[in-house]
């Protein structure tokens, strides 16, 4: 068993960072909200914030929500990933601006190959959360506009080579939770 990663930064996204019409949507990070805990299941994630908890508009039960068959409830980005974005596309690429559920510190960056086998991740009473069924968070059109600083417009050689630049998990995985746990920063991603 090996500790590939610990997690430094919790959020949850209250709407959607896509709104409008198909065509003419921007990406926009502000319903992101840092929180100091989520309460993670396999419906998705729900943030404990001061304020009361935040449902996550990829929860299952989010009134306009993103989830898709439960597959996508729950994100993970390696820190590592933005220094990458940062470089290739420019400072706006901050910690968090991709939308993951997870941040995580780890050895560097990951690939899909990294989540295969079994992982468990530290819950806040020093229990084990098992996370299954990863899936890379290909980027859609929008958030590869954002990266290149761009607005509406035409998905163009540029933004289809964006697109396939930040693929392959650049922008994240996704991963269930075969139970539930409150997840607090700190805790570790275990495999093996």
């Amino acid at each position: 068993v090996e500790v590939i990663g610990t997690v430094v930064r919790l959020q949850v996204q209250r709407s959607r960072l896509k709104p409008g019409e198909r065509g003419h949507r921007v990406y926009d990070p502000s319903p992101l909200l840092d929180v100091p805990a989520l309460q993670v299941g396999p419906r998705g994630v729900v943030g404990q914030s001061p304020g009361g908890p935040v449902l996550d508009v990829h929860h299952a039960d989010h009134p306009d929500s993103r989830n898709v068959k439960l597959a996508n409830g729950l994100s993970l980005l390696p820190r590592a990933h933005y220094a990458r974005m940062g470089r290739t596309y420019g400072p706006h690429l901050v910690e968090g601006v991709a939308g993951e559920s997870l941040l995580l510190d780890t050895e560097g960056s990951w690939t899909f190959a990294d989540l295969v086998g079994p992982l468990h991740l530290e819950s806040a009473d020093g229990g084990l959360l098992a996370l299954v069924d990863p899936a890379v968070a290909s980027p859609c059109v929008e958030f590869s506009r954002f990266c290149l600083g761009r607005g509406v417009g035409p998905v163009d050689d540029e933004v289809q080579q964006a697109m396939a630049d930040l693929d392959d998990g650049v922008r994240g995985f996704y991963i269930r939770a075969d139970g539930s746990a409150r997840i607090e920063c700190g805790a570790r991603l275990f495999r093996g």
